[in-house]
C-alpha cells in the first residue's frame, strides 16, 4: 500500500479532504532509489520502503551528526594545547 493510497484511506475515515500541503509533499518531494537507479515521488513509495529508507536516512544524518562532533572536540583540544603553550612563554 503506498503512502498515497493511505491517504486518501485516512481522507475517508475522517470524512475531511486531504490537505493540499500534503498532496503537494506526496507528488512533489522524491528519493532517490539506489535499486531502480531513479527517484520515485514519496507518494508513490510503499509505506514499508518509506519507513526503512527514511530511517537509514536518518542514521546516516546522525553519523555525520557524530563525525562533525569528533572533528569539533578534537579542534577544542588543540586550542587548549595553543592556548596552554602561549600561557607558558
Amino acid at each position: 500500500m503506498t503512502l498515497n493510497e493511505i491517504v486518501k484511506i485516512q481522507s475517508v475515515i475522517d470524512n475531511r479532504s486531504i490537505a493540499s500541503d500534503t498532496i503537494n509533499t506526496l507528488k512533489n518531494k522524491f528519493y532517490y532509489s539506489k535499486s531502480r537507479g531513479v527517484n520515485i515521488a514519496i507518494g508513490d513509495m510503499h509505506i514499508d520502503h518509506f519507513l526503512r529508507a527514511f530511517k537509514i536516512d536518518d542514521h546516516q544524518k546522525k553519523s555525520v551528526q557524530d563525525e562533525t562532533q569528533e572533528i569539533i572536540n578534537q579542534q577544542k583540544k588543540t586550542l587548549r594545547k595553543i592556548k596552554r603553550l602561549l600561557n607558558e612563554q
